[in-house]
């Protein structure tokens, strides 16, 4: 089996004109958030191994808070490719993850993250089914499963939603 939970950014400062998107930083209320979904994040099984994230402050620093409260073995991957990704770049993204990884973390943006979540989820845990009509709303979370053993066997309609975290709650 393999996991996937496609997280969202934590709450950032809007976009300013002058300002690069890619240097909005987060926001107070987006680092509390931040914490609270690392708190989820570390409690559920299994744990992330790797965590991926964009090249963006905001979701570089999203990444890092999650890191704080996951085991010291977690290794973190930051990658200009995942910024602004589509769900076609997000998938061929995931099918070059290494192997030997069981579970991993996808820090990114909107509409991407949703999209690939809706592409790949084929089937429910209870009580998952109205999930994919949410707002993927800044610090969400979803966790998919696969009953696969590499990652090169991700694709469409492959995964099970198994959890959904909702910041706003």
């Amino acid at each position: 089996m393999k996991y996937l939970y496609i997280i969202r950014h934590a709450k950032a400062e809007p976009f300013i004109e002058g300002i690069e998107d890619n240097d909005r930083k987060l926001l107070n209320k987006g680092i509390q958030r931040a914490s609270n979904l690392a708190s989820w994040l570390s409690n559920k099984s299994p744990i992330i191994q790797e965590l991926h994230f964009s090249s963006s402050i905001r979701t570089s620093h999203t990444a890092n808070i999650i890191a704080g409260i996951l085991p010291e073995t977690l290794k973190k991957f930051e990658d200009s490719t995942l910024y602004g990704a589509t769900e076609e770049v997000l998938l061929n993204y995931l099918s070059f993850i290494d192997d030997k990884t069981d579970t991993i973390g996808i820090v990114g943006h909107q509409p991407g993250l949703k999209n690939l979540a809706i592409s790949l989820i084929i089937n429910f845990s209870e009580g998952m089914d109205k999930v994919l009509n949410k707002n993927f709303s800044t610090s969400n979370a979803i966790s998919i499963g696969f009953n696969i053993k590499r990652w090169d066997q991700i694709s469409y309609r492959t995964g099970i939603l198994i959890d959904y975290y909702d910041s706003k709650k």
